[in-house]
């Protein structure tokens, strides 16, 4: 019968998929063909980040760091390698030492096209904003933590 495999090598991050077919004569030997086919690895953006997340952590051999600063600076990090490729190939098609992929041209225009154009002023106060939530967070973090060691020495005092 036939089927699809999937099979992952000792290297990371390279899996091999295949449809397989029976071959053979029947009542003599027999055996399977196994073709090629494409795949994609799917899955949401947050599923992705976590997953990148253990991932390097299990390469780092670190415990785990969830300073949201830490997180936003690697993320951060991450987006300005990604986007000096993207700019490194652009270039390199303009100059025309890489042949231009239709593509991948549509799905770069339609990235641009997503961002939305803010000016500074409005960007600025967006972060701010959200820096204050932030702050308001934390604050009654605090608080909370403040009248539960308060409730738990005035429970030992009686």
């Amino acid at each position: 019968s036939s089927g699809i495999n999937a099979e992952w090598p000792l290297r990371p991050g390279k899996i091999n998929t295949h449809i397989s077919l029976p071959i053979g004569v029947k009542g003599g030997s027999e055996g399977c063909i196994f073709t090629p086919v494409q795949y994609t690895v799917q899955g949401s953006e947050a599923e992705q980040v976590s997953l990148k997340f253990f991932n390097g952590l299990k390469l780092n051999k670190k415990s785990p760091n969830f300073n949201d600063r830490e997180q936003l600076l690697s993320n951060c990090t991450d987006m300005l390698s990604q986007l000096n490729l993207v700019l490194d190939h652009v270039k390199k098609v303009l100059s025309g030492s890489v042949v231009p992929d239709k593509e991948l041209g549509r799905q770069l225009m339609e990235v641009v096209q997503s961002v939305p154009n803010l000016d500074t002023d409005t960007t600025t106060n967006m972060l701010n904003s959200h820096m204050q939530d932030l702050l308001a967070v934390e604050y009654l973090t605090y608080l909370t933590r403040q009248q539960l060691a308060i409730n738990a020495r005035i429970n030992q005092v009686l």
